[in-house]
């Protein structure tokens, strides 16, 4: 039950369909339960969000710069440069923003210039995002993910900016320490995802964030396979290989009917099939930390392979598939679906709210 509506200013990170596939589920459930929304996003989340939500801002974003399957750091830098350079007048909008409509809570989805208007204007800003897990998680890295760990855990630490609370939704809970501000919970699902009734089919879902990895096509035409392709521009059929746009309303639907996914180490795919129950086969980004980072806790977590070298592409390949069965029993013994506990940690943050939802913000299967 609510007793009054809040305003909330929730602001999205404009790389990878992660943050807006967050940021619409939550603020849906929000506005359901009577709450008023403003989104502020970037670059692709601008475009998402804007065609299904009706109060969305666009603001600066940064990007990356891919080649050949590779983030590229230094022009990922250069690129982002100019948008540095103006942070200070975007902040400045931003509390104007927050002075003209007294929002009651701030929310960030791992953009970083929201947590600081918010800090000037005294607004309470909480973040939740997939990014706060990394500065958490330390595996053993060898040495050409080092530079990338560093880059990616400084990025993360400047996004973050005296946020009240920070929480990260995940398939892998890195232990932190019981007086730090920090939650970790299962992943928040797009509702067309819940909706699915997954089917063990005979044929695999490919899909690449990047369409810079050319090698891609020759590597499946090696498999025995049929491959439904979501990662270029393109359509029709190559032998083995079915392309679809990546933009295809029907991808999801097809991940619930393939027999497995291989894709790059992107977390909201990964988190997607691990809930329908697909074992997943990771080609992580070069020198995109995160996606190494989410590849490794699949690895060795059971629900799959990580390859992060193509030389080593037939022997992972092989081993893969011969633990299809493996995997699915290790993902149906875990839990992938936290909207509920997401929905419900934020109104703690909310004034003067009982946190008892009326109806669930999504039922899981």
């Amino acid at each position: 039950m609510v007793r009054d509506m809040a305003r909330i200013l929730y602001s999205c990170c404009g790389e990878g369909q992660g943050h807006s596939s967050r940021v619409l589920t939550l603020t849906r459930a929000l506005t359901n339960l009577g709450h008023e929304v403003k989104i502020l996003a970037s670059n692709k989340a601008f475009q998402v969000l804007s065609q299904q939500l009706p109060e969305v801002q666009e603001i600066p974003g940064f990007t990356f710069v891919y080649r050949n399957n590779r983030v590229e750091l230094l022009a990922s830098f250069w690129g982002n440069l100019p948008l540095l350079r103006q942070r200070t007048a975007v902040i400045r909008r931003m509390t104007d923003l927050i002075e003209q409509w007294q929002p009651h809570l701030a929310i960030t989805d791992f953009e970083p210039f929201l947590p600081r208007a918010a800090h000037l204007a005294g607004l309470r800003c909480i973040s939740l995002d997939h990014q706060g897990v990394i500065p958490f998680a330390r595996p053993p890295l060898p040495l050409d993910q080092r530079i990338p760990a560093t880059a990616a855990r400084t990025v993360v630490g400047l996004t973050n900016y005296r946020e009240a609370f920070r929480f990260a939704t995940s398939f892998f809970y890195p232990p932190v320490s019981a007086n730090r501000n920090v939650q970790f919970f299962p992943p928040i699902l797009r509702e067309r995802v819940l909706r699915l009734t997954p089917q063990p089919g005979d044929y695999v879902v490919v899909y690449q964030t990047s369409t810079s990895f050319k090698q891609l096509p020759e590597l499946l035409k090696q498999l025995p396979f049929q491959f439904k392709v979501f990662a270029f521009e393109r359509e029709g059929q190559d032998g083995n290989i079915s392309y679809f746009p990546r933009s295809d309303t029907r991808f999801i639907e097809e991940v619930g009917g393939a027999s497995w996914v291989l894709t790059n180490g992107g977390y909201t795919l990964m988190s997607e099939a691990l809930y329908l129950g697909k074992p997943v086969f990771s080609l992580p980004v070069d020198w995109q930390f995160e996606q190494w980072l989410n590849a490794r806790y699949l690895h060795d977590l059971g629900y799959g392979v990580m390859c992060d070298n193509l030389q080593k592409f037939p022997v992972k390949m092989q081993g893969f598939l011969g633990k299809l069965d493996h995997f699915r029993s290790n993902i149906s013994r875990e839990n992938f679906f936290g909207n509920e506990l997401a929905l419900s940690r934020i109104l703690d943050f909310l004034p003067n709210q009982e946190v008892r939802l009326a109806e669930p913000i999504c039922q899981a299967r």
